[in-house]
């Protein structure tokens, strides 16, 4: 169980808090390294295949805001195929604590 630090964070600091970020890791570890920001859109690689992912930040801010309970699964209906990246990102901001 998790509980929101910043349950009514503005996009606008959400996005303060994610452009310094380099790298994040996923609940399960797999590591992801940032390639770069356009616009609310975070490019990231999946060190452990070298894929390259995309992710809408103004989902996974969206989800933050809306979510209750914060499984990987929960994120389907915001970020499709980025749950775990999704859930790691907001653990690593902090966003999210057990």
């Amino acid at each position: 169980m998790y509980t929101k630090t910043k349950p009514d964070i503005r996009f606008i600091e959400f996005m303060q808090l994610v452009s310094p970020i380099v790298s994040f890791n996923s609940l399960e570890g797999n590591e992801y390294v940032v390639e770069k920001l356009k616009e609310t859109t975070m490019f990231f690689k999946r060190q452990s295949t070298k894929e390259i992912w995309d992710m809408d930040l103004k989902q996974v801010h969206k989800a933050y805001l809306e979510l209750k309970d914060f499984k990987t699964i929960n994120f389907k209906t915001y970020v499709p195929l980025k749950h775990s990246p999704a859930l790691g990102l907001l653990l690593h901001l902090k966003l999210l604590v057990k």
